[in-house]
């Protein structure tokens, strides 16, 4: 059985962040590809109290902060980040 079968894909320009520019995604029944031209420039998991613009907690959440200053907070290992790396400097 193919896994890509039931992935959903969407584009980091189709979501729609707060005015700070934060995106909370919750788990779904099915795994989520989020795909993006911006890199990822930091990620990892919230270690410590914050809560979005739109009253969410994502204390915990693993997050992706993307150059163009948007940050996915995600609550599963199903929602995989695509993007492109980050040259060195």
């Amino acid at each position: 059985m193919d896994t890509n079968d039931d992935l959903i894909t969407l584009e980091l320009a189709d979501l729609l962040p707060d005015e700070a520019g934060e995106v909370v995604l919750f788990a779904s029944d099915d795994p989520v590809s989020i795909q993006s031209d911006s890199p990822v420039v930091n990620s990892g998991v919230v270690e410590h109290d914050h809560i979005t613009m739109t009253g969410e907690n994502v204390s915990g959440l693993t997050f992706s902060h993307f150059a163009n200053g948007i940050t996915v907070y995600h609550d599963s290992s199903d929602i995989q980040i695509v993007a492109p790396l980050v040259a060195e400097m």
